[in-house]
């Protein structure tokens, strides 16, 4: 029986037991993939991590990455907590402020802010920029599925991916967005041959904020607090149907609060000839606990 140190986070928040929980074991030396999944699955959360060491020498860790289902190329609150932790517990010494994680996806970088000796923030550049997938299922099936009235339901759903795929669904209210339910029957016939079957609905609250949610059954997640790699596929969505200028954007998503546990993901990206050259995600987290487990 070995032991393994973990570290659980709340993520994309500066109060605890709000955000988006993580757990990290920051030295996962020694684990076959399938004894990380059963780990996964025991803490139960969205996502759990396993840091190794890297491949590239000039990286600063190889990240695994799995919900309590399977395994992950990417995702945005395991790797801004995962660079959290390691700062904060000194893994990264205090005078480096750029590291980078290998990740299913590619090397993400991740930018950490201190604020004098505390961590502030981390943010991660998107290894791939925002792509689309086929053609979203109509408005009037949407709404359906999601058990709110067609008009509920704007136009240009789509789905979009950095690496991890989302159906983003615009929606006429946060009103709207707060009351939506999922039909899982309608789910499953809908999207079971569908690009992704994770359900990424949101709301505009003004031209720089946003409210959303995330629904992935599929994963073994009703719902998720705060997706930062959702977030980073809406940069995609952003850039094709509401910005116009060429330039930096810079947007709050607001997530969580139906869940009880609110989130702030912030989001930039870079827009030139109408095309986003660089999605960054990030925000907060916040030490909970610390143990041991036995495998």
């Amino acid at each position: 029986m070995t032991e393994y140190a973990f570290h659980t986070l709340d993520v994309f928040t500066t109060q605890r037991f709000a955000g988006n929980p993580l757990a990290v074991l920051p030295d996962a030396r020694g684990l076959s993939s399938d004894q990380m999944q059963t780990i996964a699955r025991e803490f139960n959360f969205s996502e759990t991590t396993f840091v190794l060491p890297p491949q590239n020498a000039r990286h600063t860790a190889h990240v695994r990455i799995f919900t309590p289902a399977e395994e992950l190329l990417f995702a945005g609150h395991p790797t801004v907590g995962t660079a959290y932790l390691l700062a904060d517990l000194g893994i990264v010494p205090d005078h480096v402020d750029e590291i980078v994680f290998e990740e299913g996806v590619g090397p993400v970088p991740v930018r950490i802010e201190r604020t004098g000796d505390a961590i502030a923030t981390c943010t991660l550049t998107a290894a791939r920029i925002p792509e689309s997938e086929p053609t979203a299922p109509d408005r009037a099936s949407l709404a359906r599925m999601l058990k709110l009235a067609a008009t509920d339901v704007l136009d240009f759903a789509g789905c979009w991916s950095c690496g991890l795929p989302f159906l983003v669904i615009p929606l006429a209210s946060v009103e709207a967005l707060s009351r939506l339910e999922l039909d899982l029957t309608l789910w499953r016939e809908m999207l079971h041959t569908y690009a992704t079957q994770n359900v990424f609905p949101v709301a505009r609250v003004t031209d720089t904020e946003w409210r959303a949610r995330m629904i992935a059954p599929s994963h073994g997640v009703a719902e998720d607090p705060a997706t930062g790699s959702a977030a980073a596929a809406f940069a995609g969505w952003l850039s094709q149907h509401v910005l116009r200028a060429d330039g930096r954007f810079d947007a709050l998503i607001r997530q969580g609060i139906e869940m009880g546990r609110p989130s702030e993901i912030h989001l930039s990206l870079d827009r030139h000839a109408g095309r986003v050259t660089a999605v960054r995600v990030g925000g907060a987290a916040m030490r909970i606990s610390e143990g041991r487990i036995r495998v």
